[in-house]
């Protein structure tokens, strides 16, 4: 039998009590631990409202600060001759801006059959994203389809070891798949007509774009956002993807396609079984847009036109498309033009967590203070950790060209917090001497 008293006379029961309530305490803390690693939602959550707590005393802006220099419009003639980097300063560690090397351009040009009316491309292993992971996750969707057994947690694990990574960029997709047996071409300035054709010769489509929220979903604002393009239907003009987020065979208007892929220059994967015959067929396939310098033309000129013709955050979006692909061709003065003028319009204060050519343009223009502070915003508009490794990168570099060393070599140092063995971080230190 229990007893009911102890010999200094208190009571027992309040000490089994307390014991069960501290280990239900732990057992809650472990759980909430548990949920808010491995659910999308509840890490979600409980970041939005550190974010509105924090917005209490920091006000965070809607759109990414306009420019400290004056913004003159661009000139639409770009020289095609790299302005130089600063003598005085590092060069960049290489940050890869393109997939595939530019091949000869003797493309062939796509087939003239007409394509089928209503193509549905079966097979994928549909997974929901973790937190921060759709790129992982739709890599892994993408692949599938061609029969590879990983996952996002696999291929999260090479690509994204930190969760709170804001960005896999297209560059690091295209190399996590080069080493699963796999081969990839990046290109920009995609089309209706680029993702019918690749989806009707059974090629899905892995496209980075535009993401607005919607009432009722675990998130709010405007975000990057890649899906799986895997069929269509023209008589009702809808695609069909096989999304992380939104779930699998989701439709999106033909419209609505092209509004959201504007924010990310029409950028476009397409992952295959490496192998010559595969490679022969995307090859012809791309069409002109085989030859990586032809593409950045032809995207440049597209952009030039809806930068003149749109109106508001889309005209905005097209005029960062300018910059973006200026920037590719190596013309940074009238880049960093079209960057200012992008911001004069008002950019989703996100856009640099996902691309980083302002910080290039602005960089070998020796704009290095405007660099220190368009990276700060991007770092302070992160409601917890900024998982902005390539924020963290370039304004190092840029605190080198000040004459900050210290300061660079922190902000190397976080890089690789948060992203650990990032390569041009470890390089970056290296040019100040010292290691990881």
């Amino acid at each position: 039998m229990w007893p009911t008293t102890s010999r200094n006379g208190r009571g027992t029961w309040w000490l089994i009590g307390l014991a069960g309530l501290l280990i239900l305490a732990v057992l809650g803390g472990l759980l909430a631990w548990w949920a808010y690693e491995n659910d999308t939602r509840v890490r979600f959550r409980v970041q939005e409202l550190y974010g509105s707590v924090r917005g209490l005393v920091v006000e965070q802006p809607v759109i990414v600060p306009t420019s400290v220099s004056a913004a003159a419009l661009p000139t639409f003639a770009p020289t095609m001759t790299p302005t130089p980097a600063p003598s005085a300063t590092p060069q960049p560690a290489a940050v890869a801006f393109t997939a595939t090397p530019a091949p000869s351009p003797t493309a062939i040009p796509p087939s003239p059959t007409p394509l089928a009316s209503e193509v549905l491309l079966t097979g994928f292993n549909h997974e929901y994203q973790l937190f921060n992971n759709c790129g992982p996750a739709s890599l892994a969707m993408t692949l599938s389809f061609w029969g590879w057994e990983g996952t996002q947690k696999t291929a999260a694990t090479v690509l994204k070891p930190n969760q709170d990574d804001k960005n896999v960029s297209p560059i690091e997709l295209y190399d996590y798949a080069t080493t699963q047996g796999y081969d990839a071409y990046i290109r920009n300035n995609g089309d209706l007509d680029t993702l019918r054709r690749f989806i009707a010769a059974g090629y899905p489509v892995l496209v980075e774009k535009g993401f607005t929220c919607e009432k009722g979903e675990n998130c709010n604002g405007w975000f990057g956002h890649y899906s799986v393009f895997a069929g269509y239907n023209d008589e009702e003009r809808y695609f069909i993807l096989q999304d992380s987020y939104r779930g699998p065979n989701l439709k999106m208007s033909y419209d609505d396609v092209l509004e959201n892929w504007r924010a990310f220059n029409y950028l476009y994967i397409v992952p295959f079984p490496a192998g010559a015959e595969h490679d022969a067929k995307v090859r012809a396939l791309l069409g002109a847009a085989v030859d990586l310098n032809e593409n950045y033309r032809q995207a440049l000129a597209r952009a030039q036109e809806e930068a003149r013709t749109l109106t508001g955050e889309q005209q905005a979006m097209a005029w960062f498309n300018v910059g973006t692909n200026l920037h590719y061709m190596n013309d940074y003065n009238a880049a960093a033009q079209a960057y200012d003028q992008a911001r004069e319009i008002g950019l989703p204060y996100r856009m640099l967590w996902y691309q980083f050519g302002p910080y290039r343009a602005y960089y070998y223009m020796g704009r290095y203070q405007e660099v220190v502070d368009v990276a700060s915003f991007a770092i302070d508009s992160v409601n917890t950790v900024p998982g902005l490794e390539e924020a963290y990168y370039w304004r190092g570099l840029s605190e080198i060209a000040l004459g900050q060393p210290d300061k660079a070599a922190e902000d190397f140092r976080t890089a690789l917090q948060r992203h650990p063995s990032w390569q041009p971080a470890i390089e970056a230190l290296a040019t100040l001497g010292l290691t990881p």
